[in-house]
């Protein structure tokens, strides 16, 4: 038991919530595949945003009839344009 203490004083600083050097060594080897995997990621999930974007702006909702009031709800501006 204490020497897997010992063993994980060697990885962490007694003050503040910094890397020590032996992690940061330990860490280096694995710094570009993380951040081509973070840009991988971040590529995908980006041009599934941009492509479901502009597949909505596509779609025309022309040829979809608008009903003119709904049931039970007065129309106020026509009421009011009437008056004037």
């Amino acid at each position: 038991m204490s020497n897997s203490t010992s063993r994980e004083k060697l990885y962490t600083q007694k003050k503040g919530y910094g890397f020590s050097p032996a992690l940061e060594r330990t860490r280096q080897p694995f710094r570009v595949r993380n951040m081509a995997t973070l840009f991988a990621l971040l590529g995908f999930t980006g041009g599934v945003y941009a492509y479901s974007m502009l597949a909505v702006k596509q779609d025309d909702f022309s040829d979809v009839p608008m009903p003119s009031t709904l049931p039970g709800v007065q129309d106020v501006t026509r009421e009011y344009k009437d008056k004037q």
